[in-house]
């Protein structure tokens, strides 16, 4: 039921009829968006996933007008505190991880608890590079600026698509920076985690999984925390498919507690507990299915690069399998992809204007190899001009009438009346 439909059903907006006017225009925009969005459009938004209705469904509880805070100010939580213990301890499980905190609004809130409690002014971070894909909200153009942080980027290997060891190594040694910074925006492979952090020099070392979270849960990608990172940090509706959220893990205490420990009161004061509740059962999903989803993306991803590649785009990393994340990319200049990603949303194709194809959602509604050939052939249609985009549009339309349901869910919780 919708807006209008609640208020015709016995709610009145009152005699002003601006009221309905708005009521329209924003149930209007609604209605067309989950239309073309979720019934017309073939998604492959690297940023984006579909959590199942079921999750959502978590979304609209009355968790979402409650404070709760942890000097326990506000009294009646004791079931608040109950989500959040059982968010944290699914965290811990799914990620074979000592410690959790679920309050991060964002995975950016997360980086920016991070920096401000591990960090002083003046101190070094070495990351990736936004000019190689590396995230700008903590380089020099985000946070770095922000908080007077000295940026430093790692060695890359445009080929490969990924860091330079050895070369990070003698950077290390020279420059000394006091947090090294694992993970990217752009990130089709896992990056050199242990051997780089066997030499890291005293430097604190975090992964930033924002976008592989999900196949870290599912144990498909590479292990963080095992391989050298003091924190795990990333955000929660990616690859990991839930509500929008952070989370940072860990099993170094002292580390851990000096972030967490700064997140309420000073960055997060409300967290936003109905997305908790969200963000819990879609750990439960994980634990069931993790890695056969991500298993499942994996493989989708590298057969999307190679169908791109066959039917005759220009893809990178193909002397790497094209991928080992849930990412593809496009071999053109930047000018080039964002033309092309206008030209493909005029066939209902939706990807970002760097050229960046995400096979999450897709795989989540459960898409396989067989769907990802097609996909290729329909993107290179349009690329290479060889069909119109209303003509592709047809094809897009009927490949995903059949593919609309999330699969990898827990379907018993229907029965709970939420």
């Amino acid at each position: 039921m919708y807006f209008k439909d609640i208020y015709s059903a016995g709610r009145p907006l009152g005699s002003n009829p601006m009221a309905y006017h708005y009521l329209e225009r924003l149930e209007g925009a609604i209605k067309q968006h989950e239309s073309w969005r979720l019934n017309e459009c073939l998604n492959l938004i690297a940023s984006e996933n579909h959590s199942s209705q079921e999750v959502r469904s978590m979304l609209v509880t009355d968790l979402g007008n409650r404070y709760s805070s942890a000097d326990k100010f506000y009294r009646g939580t004791k079931y608040m505190d109950e989500v959040q213990a059982l968010a944290e301890e699914l965290a811990r499980k799914v990620f074979n991880a000592r410690f959790a905190d679920v309050r991060p609004l964002s995975g950016q809130v997360a980086d920016l608890g991070v920096c401000l409690s591990l960090l002083k002014k003046g101190e070094k971070i070495l990351s990736v590079s936004p000019k190689n894909g590396g995230y700008p909200g903590i380089s020099h153009l985000g946070l770095g600026k922000l908080v007077e942080l000295r940026n430093i980027y790692f060695p890359f290997d445009d080929d490969a698509f990924n860091i330079r060891p050895k070369e990070t190594k003698k950077l290390i040694a020279s420059e000394k920076p006091h947090l090294i910074v694992f993970g990217s925006s752009f990130m089709p492979f896992p990056h050199p985690v242990r051997e780089i952090s066997n030499s890291a020099a005293g430097a604190i070392c975090v992964y930033d999984g924002a976008h592989v979270l999900g196949l870290i849960a599912g144990g498909e990608f590479q292990d963080p925390l095992r391989e050298g990172c003091s924190l795990l940090i990333g955000s929660t509706h990616k690859s990991f498919p839930g509500p929008q959220g952070g989370l940072v893990l860990s099993n170094n205490e002292e580390v851990f507690r000096k972030v967490s420990s700064q997140l309420h009161p000073a960055i997060v004061d409300n967290i936003h507990w109905n997305r908790v509740a969200a963000l819990a059962l879609t750990l439960m999903e994980l634990m069931q299915f993790g890695k056969a989803y991500a298993q499942a993306v994996i493989k989708n991803s590298g057969a999307l690069g190679k169908s791109l590649a066959d039917y005759g785009v220009r893809v990178k990393g193909g002397s790497s399998g094209y991928s080992r994340s849930h990412q593809v990319f496009l071999d053109y200049e930047p000018k080039k992809c964002e033309f092309y990603a206008k030209r493909m949303e005029e066939a209902n194709i939706i990807i970002d204007n760097m050229g960046r194809l995400g096979v999450s959602e897709v795989t989540r509604l459960g898409m396989g190899t067989g769907e990802m050939e097609q996909i290729g052939e329909l993107i290179s249609l349009v690329i290479l001009g060889k069909k119109p985009p209303d003509v592709v549009q047809k094809r897009v339309k009927s490949l995903v009438k059949d593919f609309r349901e999330p699969k990898y869910i827990l379907r018993a919780v229907q029965s709970v009346r939420v």
